[in-house]
């Protein structure tokens, strides 16, 4: 039996017990409009508010933490004495979650590459946007000076991968940089995805309906003995009605509906806009704002599946929660006592265990 198999083994063996398994994984990251925002209010501050919700219930949560910024600020630290406190208050909060069992794993926005700051604040580059933008020798050198810092993060392996902007196609022109890091789970995929702007295109219409699969050269094409296992995101149906309610929350409620971050997001097209205001479409499950609202469904339909051995794994970004998104999911972890909580670095135990067995 090869490894692989036997880690296929191990992963049912350990699903079929009856726990549902949740898995809370965020992107530690600043935003990437005009204004990228504060870290003390697009990171430091929610992640803090995030774990006092969490810590009650014993649920750990796992950061894909944009290393590129941390490089950055690193970078410019002996110019500008307050990135040199950031830079430190961002390892200390790391390495403290690392130390309590939280996870920490890989998120790439390579845009970092080419964006700068000023004495006026960050200042943004966005036109190389994907790590496919780079040469593959720029490719291996981002991937690996960004786990790098990580591992100074983390008392634990750096292993994991999520895509900045979902842009992980196609996979077969970065797999190498990864493969070379010893970089084997992604975590990117959600079913339906889908985005048609060039700059930040994505499809993953055509997944593999399952738990989780090994692939080689292409994520949405399962091979038994591939390198890589992809882990999906959590997907849940979205009416129109629920962007309406959205949208007039964003615009006439109370602080409540408030994103804690003080940031501007990337605009989307319009088509974006249009699409989701006018039929009934499948994203992320997601903590992020009112989307929280959406667990309770998004956890019926998860258990509803076929397949037993998923793991109910819900995104979202700090910088994106408000104290609406917090109270639910304290409503949401008191009211669910079979969810058992997991991190990646579970995922990591069974391939060593089925390994040396």
């Amino acid at each position: 039996m090869t490894m692989i198999h036997k880690y296929q083994t191990h992963w049912k063996n350990k699903m079929k017990q009856s726990q549902v398994k949740l898995l809370l994984s965020l992107d530690y990251e600043l935003f990437f409009g005009n204004k990228s925002g504060s870290v003390e209010h697009c990171l430091l501050r929610p992640t803090r508010y995030l774990l006092n919700v969490v810590n009650r219930y014993n649920v750990k949560i796992s950061l894909f933490v944009d290393a590129g910024f941390l490089i950055k600020l690193k970078q410019y630290s002996a110019d500008f004495p307050l990135l040199a406190e950031q830079y430190a208050a961002i390892k200390k909060q790391l390495q403290s979650l690392s130390q309590q069992g939280h996870d920490i794993q890989l998120h790439i926005h390579p845009h970092w590459q080419d964006s700068y700051y000023s004495s006026k604040g960050w200042v943004i580059n966005s036109k190389r946007y994907r790590l496919h933008d780079f040469c593959r020798q720029e490719q291996n050198e981002i991937v690996t000076s960004y786990k790098q810092e990580l591992e100074s993060c983390s008392e634990q392996k750096i292993f994991a991968f999520r895509a900045g902007g979902w842009c992980l196609q196609p996979f077969e022109d970065i797999r190498q940089s990864l493969e070379n890091n010893n970089i084997w789970l992604d975590s990117t995929l959600f079913a339906e995805g889908r985005c048609d702007d060039p700059s930040r295109w994505f499809n993953f219409k055509d997944m593999p309906d399952k738990a989780w699969w090994n692939f080689k050269n292409d994520p949405l094409t399962e091979q038994l003995d591939g390198y890589f296992t992809e882990l999906p995101i959590s997907a849940v149906k979205t009416s129109p009605l629920f962007f309406w309610k959205l949208a007039f929350h964003k615009q006439f409620s109370s602080s409540k509906f408030s994103a804690f971050g003080d940031g501007q997001a990337i605009i989307h097209d319009k088509s974006y806009y249009i699409q989701r205001l006018s039929r009934t479409t499948c994203g992320p499950v997601s903590l992020d704002g009112s989307k929280a609202g959406q667990l309770d469904k998004a956890l019926k339909e998860h258990k509803n599946k076929a397949d037993p051995h998923a793991v109910f794994n819900v995104m979202g970004h700090p910088k994106s929660l408000t104290p609406y998104s917090l109270e639910k999911l304290n409503t949401f972890l008191q009211e669910h006592h079979e969810l058992s909580s997991i991190t990646y670095q579970d995922l990591h135990h069974l391939r060593n265990t089925a390994g040396k067995n």
